[in-house]
């Protein structure tokens, strides 16, 4: 447990870091926000917003210059005059009017902005090197600053509001707008928001004086800010500074009158919002160019059926749904041939958010550092605790929970939670930490435990037999059994050049060597002829525990055979080993007066035929898959191929028996691994894969019999391969 808690510590501590530096904002901004947007997919713009659009085929239809700095100023003042006409409470043009034209063509535009009282006029922001100078004069280097360039006077004049509308022109994403730009004043869609509201300025600024917020004694007595130039802007100026420099003005202020309408508090509230509100928001894009309700120009002009305009702010600039647009800024939405959306229509939807209240929200900062906290360590916590499988999916079903919450809060509330981060570093640091550490705390456990094997004896297991009286010639019974066939090694070579008595001395010692483990282990001995010995365990019914003592004792068995070889240099007796497992018949068989107790079957047959395979693969211990295909918990085994032994018709695969599962070294733990991808290659007939898996092994195995026996079979397989050839079975035609 103390490992999990690490790990959820440490990937919740690396997406903290993250989160806090300007790369994890940057992430969430590039990624996180772009799978939010197309989670939610486009949305319905607000109803008080519409475009209209000086574009190029409205140019063509009115035979106009492609350029619309050129097209007749009178055409403009038509339209305000006409947009008035229609119901638009404001009027936002996102042109710039800094030079003069015509005076005819000036007049006319300047009377109907004027007339219409409710025209915003965009101020073109210029960039300007100022050269910096010493205190001697000399140059010292430059400074660049941004200069707001306003209309000409007639139009400045005649405004309702001026406004700069700042936004970057780069090759990143346009994520953010102002509300409020150099010394806090009204960016055109804040601007446009405020003479949209012009209904209520009357009840706004009477709360606002009755709460003594200064600065408004400027203002028209009457209340009327469209009757003044500048108005708006000084009134904005006034209250903005007034909630920064008070907090607790807002808790101040009375509130609105009970004969406001719905529409009217709405408004009320909207600008209440935005001098209250931050200097700049992320924008809620309401879907690709065009979402935004659009009016070509040459439709108003040639007073084609247009959308109700009613109660509307029209926003007025060039869009062109075209690669080549300047006015265009890269978005979320900006589709894959090029289309990106224009200047006019994010001034639109930042007027949209500002009114509605649906500009992107963040949880703030200490609950969206708990959340990304929080996500971390439940996410570390099960990338750990559970096994690797189940581990993946829940960190994936975790994931999917936590984006499917994201979007629908996106989507719902515009709250802009994490998921840029999390899914991109917490998730693979979870499941690649969590895997990494539950491997390594495997192994480490593996090597503990084998340590201290070596100060501890092993755990004996102990079976009692069922005893029962025999009847010569008819005790038979049928049980389920493992058997045991040893055979030692030299026996022949060792009883030429010893008297008889010292090899019976011998063989003494050697059979009290074997009896001893299997013995312990629960097991009988049913025949010892010459050096071998045939043992078997048994049981009623089909069960696991017999195999498992078969098995058990039959690593004891070496491991005895081992220290009698060693305490008898020079007449050693390696010994062969095999296990096979089935039905058996144990009870006396004989004749005529002599019987002899043993086993009966096929199963005994086999276990010696593995026992001589040994010979073949060099190796020590072998077992049939019906003994030791279910005790991988307790005994580590490698499989050695899939064999029909000489004499036998079906094929069986054969393990070799390494040793105990909590014994085991890593460099078994490594020969097993190697040796089955080696195998694997070689019985599903990939032979060069194989000769080259099976080199590595003798790399770092050199004294390996079964990879040696297999290499040089999948090298002649490769060169004499025939139609009856199986690489998937060997087949065996001596003992």
């Amino acid at each position: 447990m103390q490992n999990a808690v690490v790990l959820a510590l440490i990937t919740a501590g690396i997406a903290l870091l993250l989160a806090l530096s300007p790369v994890g904002r940057a992430m969430e901004e590039e990624f996180g926000l772009a799978w939010l947007f197309k989670l939610r997919g486009p949305v319905p713009p607000p109803a008080d917003v519409a475009l209209v659009t000086l574009d190029r085929q409205s140019a063509r239809r009115l035979s106009l210059p492609p350029q619309v700095r050129l097209w007749p100023r009178a055409l403009r003042a038509r339209m305000i005059d006409d947009l008035k006409r229609r119901g638009a409470t404001a009027i936002a043009i996102d042109l710039t009017l800094e030079t003069p034209t015509d005076i005819i063509q000036d007049g006319a535009l300047s009377r109907s902005i004027a007339a219409a009282r409710s025209v915003i006029l965009v101020e073109a922001m210029e960039r300007e090197e100022l050269v910096v100078t010493d205190a001697e004069g000399r140059p010292a280097g430059q400074m660049a600053i941004l200069k707001s360039v306003p209309p000409i006077e007639p139009f400045a004049k005649a405004a309702a509001a001026l406004a700069p509308f700042p936004l970057p022109k780069v090759a990143a994403r346009t994520n953010e707008f102002w509300a409020f730009k150099e010394g806090d004043r009204l960016t055109l869609p804040a601007a446009a928001l405020q003479v949209h509201a012009a209904a209520v300025h009357p009840a706004w600024l009477g709360r606002l004086r009755e709460a003594d917020v200064p600065g408004l004694e400027t203002l028209p007595p009457d209340n009327d800010l469209l009757n003044e130039p500048g108005a708006v802007q000084r009134a904005s100026q006034a209250v903005r500074r007034a909630f920064l420099q008070a907090p607790g003005l807002a808790a101040r202020l009375p509130p609105p009158a009970g004969r406001l309408g719905d529409r009217e508090r709405r408004l009320m509230e909207a600008i209440d919002r935005l001098h209250q509100g931050p200097q700049h928001y992320y924008l809620n894009f309401y879907g690709p160019p065009g979402t935004v309700t659009t009016i070509p120009f040459a439709d108003l002009i040639e007073d084609r059926d247009v959308p109700d305009l009613m109660g509307r702010t029209v926003f007025i600039g060039v869009a062109e749904r075209t690669p080549t647009n300047l006015d265009t800024f890269y978005t979320v939405f900006s589709t894959s041939d090029g289309i990106d959306i224009s200047g006019v229509e994010i001034a639109a939807t930042a007027f949209g958010n500002l009114l509605e209240d649906t500009t992107l929200k963040s949880p703030g900062r200490p609950a969206e550092l708990g959340l990304v906290v929080g996500f971390g360590v439940a996410i570390g916590l099960l990338a750990y605790l559970l096994p690797a499988m189940l581990a993946v999916v829940a960190t994936v079903l975790l994931a999917a929970c936590w984006i499917a919450a994201s979007a629908i809060l996106f989507g719902q509330s515009q709250l802009w939670l994490p998921v840029a981060v999390p899914m991109l570093v917490q998730v693979p640091v979870a499941l690649f930490g969590g895997l990494l550490w539950q491997y390594l705390s495997a192994n480490r456990e593996r090597r503990n435990v084998a340590q201290a094997i070596r100060y501890y004896l092993p755990e004996r297991v102990a079976a009692d037999l069922a005893h029962r009286p025999i009847n010569p010639g008819g005790a038979r019974d049928l049980f389920y059994g493992a058997c045991v066939a040893s055979d030692a090694e030299r026996f022949t070579t060792l009883a030429e050049t010893m008297t008889p008595r010292d090899l019976a001395t011998l063989l003494d010692s050697y059979f009290a060597a074997v009896f001893e483990p299997i013995q312990a282990g629960g097991g009988t001995v049913t025949d010892v002829v010459g050096d071998g010995v045939m043992s078997v365990w048994t049981a009623a019914n089909p069960e696991r525990e017999p195999r498992l003592r078969a098995a058990l004792a039959a690593l004891d068995l070496a491991r005895a055979v081992e220290r009698f070889n060693r305490q008898n240099p020079g007449r050693t007796m390696p010994t062969r080993v095999g296990l096979h497992a089935g039905w058996i018949m144990v009870g006396n068989v004989g004749g005529k007066g002599h019987f002899a107790w043993s086993v009966v079957g096929d199963i005994p047959n086999t276990a010696s035929r593995i026992e001589g395979l040994n010979k073949h693969l060099g190796t020590r211990l072998l077992a049939s898959d019906s003994v030791v295909g279910d005790l991988g918990g307790e005994i580590l085994t490698r499989r050695v191929g899939r064999f029909r032994l000489m004499g036998k018709t079906g094929a069986l695969d054969i393990h070799e028996l390494v040793a105990r599962r909590e014994e085991a070294t890593p460099a078994q733990l490594r020969l097993v691994s190697s040796f089955g991808d080696a195998l694997e290659a070689c019985e599903s007939g990939r032979l060069p894969e194989a000769v080259g898996l099976f080199r590595q092994v003798l790399e770092e195995f050199p004294d390996d019999g079964p990879a040696r026996f297999h290499l040089n079979r999948c090298m002649n397989l490769s060169v004499e391969k025939s139609a009856e050839d199986d690489a998937a079975i060997v087949r065996l035609e001596v003992k």
